[in-house]
């Protein structure tokens, strides 16, 4: 879900992910980066519904996450946001690693431990209540990742 909701950011507001790429040296448009939101879109919509291997286009796309996130803090990568909610000050940070480093082991694990489809033969109200869980675990980890470190970051004078 947060992958999803990372990849509509980027289609709406691909500015930070074109400053984030741009300074990684990699190539950075509005296009690039719409195109890397629509991935992620994609790659969320197969997890949920596609069948064996369906999770390995979100794997790939954590393990980059984590990569780039890691140069970044690293000071490797000179960057104020990771673009990764489509807005300016989503600073990277170890929280970011973890989080993309978690995620693509667990994927990779579901990945290869159990094809089945996460709705594959849900009913109605399981679906609803898997939608209502992953909209509230979207906006937990959003705050996680966007909020968190803003309130963690040393304030001048302390």
């Amino acid at each position: 879900m947060l992958l999803g909701a990372s990849g509509i950011a980027k289609v709406v507001d691909p500015d930070p992910t074109v400053g984030a790429l741009r300074a990684a040296n990699l190539p950075s448009s509005r296009l690039v980066s719409r195109t890397l939101g629509v991935v992620e879109m994609t790659a969320a919509i197969l997890g949920l519904g596609g069948g064996p291997g369906a999770l390995i286009p979100a794997v790939v796309l954590y393990a980059g996450f984590t990569l780039f996130t890691l140069a970044a803090i690293r000071g490797q990568i000179p960057v104020q946001s990771c673009g990764c909610f489509g807005r300016e000050d989503t600073p990277p940070s170890l929280i970011h690693v973890i989080y993309n480093a978690v995620a693509t082991f667990s994927l990779g694990w579901v990945a290869l431990t159990d094809p089945t489809p996460v709705l594959a033969s849900a009913t109605v109200s399981e679906t609803v209540l898997f939608a209502g869980f992953a909209l509230v675990g979207a906006y937990a980890s959003y705050l996680l990742l966007a909020r968190l470190p803003l309130v963690l970051r040393p304030t001048v004078g302390s």
